[in-house]
């Protein structure tokens, strides 16, 4: 009795499966082992009204069901451990589910990693999610045929080169463009439609620049190359942990617009655009540090020949780290691609806008001097790399781009425009 009980179980389970993972009665034969990914580790526990127990059956009558149709890849992700694992961890707390699904999908063999040129967003569009669903597909296929091997010392580049090579070839779902463009103009899309209204008429002028082709830059950033490019393979810093005497001597030779007043700096305490050009190439870890010897990383070797890598650095300093700096810079830079502005004048048409988006911890609103603030940081960022010109001091003088200020701006935009949104 007891087992016919169980078979009645069974089938009613079965039913429910079918109706949940095919609901228009496609095969299941055509569900990709990232669908099944999705349905037992977030789906099932979070979606499902059902206890540990029931979850268990649910995973065992789904992998009898994709044996049966011969789908044995994707019914031994329900009889996997990892499985096991992740359906515990959302009976402990929902916060713990989250994390072991992430961990568990972020492992499998057949979730396209990020890429060069591409990182996946949490919140996708149609081209993005479209893009993401083929690549599963893609991926499953080449395990399925052995053209990748999850076991094999190599898996996780040869992966990274299917997926980038995927991406930059024409597709037919995407009506012959490449994905990876679809991508980056989808994105461009949601960016530029978000509000405020304030924004929006902002971006308007720098829009049908960011639609043309990046043209590699022939250098950019200058001082923070000739800063990399002095450490080289080691300066020894400081007994106060501050650059050499002789390097803060040869920046102030150099730029002597950072330090007008006086003889000269003493150390880089001093000279704060050194002091900032410094923070930047330790944060973006272009130099290592042992003991007091300061050199190059690897990284810090490679921007110091290539523009374009020291470009998108630059790119993020100029930018900042918090949403607030992030978006004062992006209307400031918009506002200064359309023409030269006052100081004033570039205060009055980015606060608005951060005034409309942000407001402080205990819900008072943003006030001009949080705009004041936030621009300082962002004028003396971009003049420290070359990006804004330096000519007049005078706050009754315009800001303006200079020549290598301008496609950095565009760099800089792009990273915003094109970069995966994490948020609604």
């Amino acid at each position: 009795m007891a087992e016919v009980t169980s078979l009645v179980a069974d089938e009613a389970m079965a039913r429910r499966l079918l109706g949940w993972l095919v609901p228009d009665g496609d095969p299941l034969v055509g569900l990709s082992v990232a669908d099944v990914e999705r349905f037992c580790w977030y789906e099932l526990p979070r979606k499902w009204h059902a206890d540990a127990r029931e979850q268990r059956r649910a995973v065992a009558v789904l992998a009898g069901l994709l044996t049966g149709v011969g789908r044995v890849r994707a019914a031994a992700v329900c009889a996997s451990g990892t499985t096991a694992q992740v359906l515990a961890a959302w009976q402990r707390s929902e916060e713990v589910g989250f994390a072991a699904y992430r961990k568990a999908a972020a492992a499998s063999p057949t979730t396209p990693p990020d890429v060069a040129g591409l990182s996946w967003g949490q919140v996708m569009g149609i081209q993005e999610a479209l893009a993401r669903a083929n690549l599963e597909d893609r991926l499953e296929q080449a395990l399925d045929e052995g053209e990748l091997d999850p076991d094999a010392r190599a898996f996780s580049a040869a992966r990274r080169r299917l997926v980038q090579h995927w991406l930059a070839t024409a597709q037919p779902v995407f009506e012959g463009r490449a994905p990876l463009e679809a991508v980056r103009r989808e994105r461009r899309a949601l960016w530029a439609e978000a509000s405020p209204t304030e924004r929006r008429a902002l971006l308007a002028a720098v829009l049908p620049a960011l639609e043309e082709s990046v043209a590699a830059p022939a250098d950019t950033a200058e001082p923070l190359r000739w800063l990399l490019e002095q450490i080289g393979d080691g300066v020894t810093l400081t007994q106060a942990g501050y650059l050499p005497r002789e390097l803060v001597a040869a920046a102030f030779a150099r730029y002597p617009r950072w330090y007008p007043i006086g003889k000269g700096p003493r150390s880089e305490a001093d000279l704060f655009q050194l002091a900032h050009l410094h923070e930047l190439a330790r944060t973006h870890r272009l130099v290592t540090k042992r003991h007091r010897m300061l050199k190059l990383s690897a990284s810090g070797r490679a921007q110091v020949t290539d523009p374009q890598l020291r470009q998108h650095t630059a790119a993020l300093a100029w930018l900042g780290t918090t949403a607030a700096e992030r978006q004062v810079a992006e209307c400031a830079l918009c506002a200064l691609w359309a023409e030269p502005r006052l100081r004033e004048d570039l205060r009055d048409a980015v606060h608005p806008v951060l005034a409309a988006g942000f407001s402080h911890g205990d819900g008072t609103a943003m006030e001009e001097k949080d705009t004041e603030r936030l621009l300082w940081r962002f004028w003396h960022t971009g003049r420290e790399l070359g990006y804004l010109d330096e000519r007049e001091r005078s706050v009754d003088a315009p800001i303006s781009l200079t020549a290598a200020g301008r496609p950095a701006a565009l760099a800089a935009l792009r990273l915003l425009a094109e970069g995966p949104r994490d948020h609604i």
